[in-house]
């Protein structure tokens, strides 16, 4: 018996190392954990000759069962017939939950006598188990699960044994930990190849141009970029400097922005300048990221030409439905100073005529009537203003002058209906960076439906009762704040939620469009402000908040002109071109008593023809006429002498800037009509003087 004994414990141990060196192997040439738990069991049924080897992963509560992962042998079936668990109880008793639960082998030496094997006994004895160990996989937390061998010997895994399967459970558990890790290094650098694949298929595949730039220098660029920028198949943008592609009215911004990228995710609009010198206005998201190891910003720009070409037919549309609103009070504003003009002047004639108007009373009237002809100017400039297309670039200018020329303009207005409006502005200089017109236009709105809610409400309120409009300004840290309320009706709370909708109105069919708050929200928005409609018990209250910009830029002083002296011209010869004879002949008579040789034309065509036959030193002509206007007159006289000079003097809203943009320069100045003789008479003696050379 004793050697028998000692031959059996000899196989043992012989196994045990067969199965260690095979399992080594298998370790060292693995690829993946289920083929190396295969391998295992394998080695472990086929090499080393036990009945049944199979590899269970514990499951989590609340079943806490062993799930075999990998067997091999001949005994298969058994681990069919069978419920191991790692959890308290007779399932969980057995070899492999004890080693599970402690992180130690547990050993069965005789499956027939050891009462913890109970619960498998019948069917270890069908498929002729006499021993089993259990091995546990990992340490700790990271223990996964356990390794079992079965024998049909009893007494099978001695001492030597054990340690040389422990060996082997631990290589398993460093093994499939190696694995694991090297599965999801590859899972990562498989998600991050797909992921670099499907962000540079989008931005490969982008319509909008994608730059990345490092202190403005242009260090990627995706094919759209080409596109956008009007670069050629073989021009490159990397390299070259982003400031090259900014036009100069966005310039200063753009400068401000790469010296100090403001934090987080930015958007703006900006005015760029393709390669091929196509001028576009763009809209720019941007963000740091790191692009080779160094600090970046990724740029995605996008050209919103037709967006904002579309955006700005619509405030277009908005600003003529307020005109349009307007209409009926601005005939009164029109009629005061013309009703004035017209008393001054029948008086005066009248008193002229009856020899009692003394040279003194006349110089009154004279003046009375000049101050309003001036006044009526004003109201029609104000309208030529807020009518126009604002095609201007963005600039720093005070917000509280939009506001004053906004209230200036209705104020009018509401005193027929009793509607008084205080203006309480803040005790410094608001200087905001946007363009004055539109902030203008956004105050006229509010105060125009300021002015129809309480027009409306006025019936039915007591007859001591009067509107008021509130308009107050104050600065809030690094904002603007101006505050806008009435003592109306107010606005109710369902209907505050929709009013900044497009097409959304309140006002009965024919007094609005709805464009009105809409376009004054996406006027502020552009400004980078915020337009607001707050909750109020009486009246309705809104706020426009603007950032406040660093710095104004100064707007020239201007010096009221003094009207040049008698013979302060020479004998200069004036070719004076108006369709109307009173307006001509009164200025010819001005310039008559300057000491001027003056012509005068009705049409354009005459005009040509007597400054064909006789060139006059400058030349005053209106733009509408009939007969060739003064704007092919202008043509015509600009190719016979590049340097003659012209004055241009209309009173048409939209020729006058125009006419600026195009002819306006040094020999060339555009006036407003109604004209004043002291700025025509200066501005003709600068013309007369020698061009500089």
């Amino acid at each position: 018996m004793t050697g028998q004994r000692a031959d059996d414990q000899t196989r043992s141990v012989n196994r045990a190392v067969t199965i260690l060196t095979r399992s080594t192997e298998a370790l060292v040439h693995a690829t993946d954990e289920y083929d190396l738990l295969d391998d295992i069991c394998r080695i472990g049924a086929e090499v080393a000759g036990y009945r049944l080897t199979w590899i269970g992963y514990a499951r989590p509560a609340p079943g806490k069962l062993v799930m075999p992962i990998a067997s091999a042998g001949t005994a298969l079936d058994y681990l069919d017939r069978i419920e191991v668990s790692w959890g308290e109880g007779e399932s969980g008793d057995g070899p492999t939950g004890v080693a599970i639960r402690s992180g130690q082998p547990c050993i069965v030496s005789d499956t027939e006598a050891d009462p913890r094997f109970a619960p498998w006994r019948d069917a270890a004895r069908e498929y002729g188990f006499r021993s089993t160990i259990a091995l546990p996989i990992g340490e700790g937390e990271a223990r996964i699960g356990a390794l079992m061998f079965y024998s049909e010997q009893p007494n099978a895994f001695d001492p030597l044994t054990v340690r040389l399967l422990t060996g082997i459970a631990g290589n398993l558990a460093h093994g499939i930990s190696a694995l694991r890790m090297k599965a999801r290094h590859d899972q990562t650098a498989r998600e991050l190849a797909e992921s670099e694949e499907r962000y540079r298929s989008l931005i490969e595949m982008a319509p909008d141009a994608i730059l990345v730039h490092s202190h403005g220098t242009i260090l990627f660029a995706n094919p759209a970029s080409s596109e956008v920028f009007g670069a050629g198949p073989d021009v490159t943008l990397v390299g070259r400097p982003l400031l090259d592609m900014v036009h100069d009215e966005s310039r200063t911004m753009a400068i401000s922005r790469i010296a100090e990228p403001p934090p987080g995710p930015y958007l703006g609009q900006y005015k760029l300048v393709g390669l091929d010198g196509r001028i576009f206005d763009a809209e720019v998201t941007a963000c740091a990221i790191t692009f080779r190891g160094m600090a970046a910003r990724l740029l995605t720009i996008r050209d919103i030409t037709e967006r904002t070409q579309a955006q700005d037919q619509m405030l277009q549309t908005a600003k003529l439905a307020t005109l349009g609103e307007m209409a009926a009070g601005l005939v009164h504003e029109l009629s005061q100073p013309l009703n004035i003009i017209r008393l001054a002047s029948e008086g005066a004639l009248m008193l002229i005529e009856r020899g009692k108007a003394t040279a003194e009373w006349q110089a009154q009237q004279f003046q009375l009537v000049a101050e309003q002809s001036e006044r009526a100017a004003e109201i029609i400039d104000d309208i030529r203003i807020f009518s126009r297309r604002d095609a201007t670039p963005l600039q720093v200018f005070d917000a509280m002058d939009s506001v004053k020329s906004a209230i200036d303009v209705l104020s009018g207005q509401l005193k027929p209906d009793g509607i008084t409006i205080e203006l309480t502005p803040p005790h410094r200089a608001s200087p905001v960076r946007g363009r004055r017109v539109q902030l203008e236009q956004v105050v006229m709105n509010l105060l125009n439906n300021a002015h129809h809610a309480l027009k409306d409400v006025k019936g039915g309120m007591p007859r001591d009762w009067n509107g008021k409009i509130s308009v107050s300004a104050r600065h809030d840290s690094n904002q603007l704040l101006i505050r806008i309320v009435d003592n109306g009706p107010g606005i109710p709370d369902a209907i505050r939620a929709r009013i900044f909708e497009p097409f959304f109105t309140t006002k009965e069919a024919g007094r609005g469009t709805g464009l009105g708050l809409s376009v004054s929200f996406t006027l502020i928005a552009t400004m980078g402000g915020h337009l607001q409609a707050l909750a109020s018990d009486s009246g309705a209250a809104f706020v426009i908040q603007l950032p406040l910009a660093h710095e104004m830029q100064p707007f020239p002083a201007s010096l009221p002109p003094c009207a040049p002296s008698h013979g302060a011209f020479g004998n200069a010869h004036v070719l004076v071109v108006d369709d109307e004879t009173a307006a001509a002949e009164s200025l010819g008579h001005y310039l008559k008593a300057l000491g001027c040789r003056v012509s005068v034309a009705g049409t354009g065509e005459e005009a040509w023809s007597l400054f064909s036959s006789d060139p006059a030193d400058v030349v005053i002509t209106d733009l509408r006429m009939p007969a060739g206007n003064g704007e092919e007159l202008v043509e015509k006289l600009r190719d016979f002498d590049p340097l003659q000079p012209i004055i241009i003097v209309t009173g048409h809203l939209g020729a006058t800037e125009r006419i600026a943009d195009s002819l306006q320069d040094d020999r060339c100045a555009v006036l407003k009509k109604p004209l004043a003789l002291g700025t025509l008479g200066e501005i003709i003696a600068e013309f007369l003087q020698p061009p500089a050379e």
